[in-house]
């Protein structure tokens, strides 16, 4: 069975590649072909997912260093959690209230789906406590 920690790394990563996939295929791709697979409505403009897309990416590049060690990068392995179901949230929200279309459910399942995921192994690995090579083990 894999350690609570390399399930960790690997949703975390998981995560990532999904969110770099969706800004690349926005950046060099045709965003409005994503819209409607997506189910996002059309839009007049694509300022907003070309700047939502950008951000995406550069969010992620803040995940990396709490997949690969959770207690010296303790913010962002809890703000990584804070980054996937906040997310979820409002776009369940938006739905919910008819602020957003139905597509937007797809989204709140991916981020919510990562970051209860990310939540429950993170709780796991804080209560398990650093091992002898992880930052702030004491003996």
């Amino acid at each position: 069975m894999l350690d609570t920690r390399v399930l960790f790394r690997i949703v975390v990563w998981l995560g990532v590649i999904a969110n770099w996939s969706f800004g690349l295929w926005v950046l060099f791709g045709d965003g409005n072909n994503l819209l409607a697979m997506l189910r996002l409505g059309r839009q007049d403009s694509m300022l907003w997912l070309y700047n939502y897309s950008i951000l995406l990416m550069i969010l992620s590049l803040f995940y990396i260093p709490a997949a690969r060690d959770p207690f010296r990068y303790r913010a962002n392995a809890w703000l990584l959690v804070v980054g996937r179901l906040v997310p979820a949230t409002t776009f369940l929200l938006g739905v919910a209230l008819g602020y957003m279309p139905n597509g937007f459910l797809t989204l709140f399942i991916a981020d919510g789906a990562f970051g209860l995921i990310e939540l429950f192994l993170l709780l796991q690995i804080f209560r398990d406590g650093p091992r002898p090579r992880d930052y702030g083990y004491r003996q």
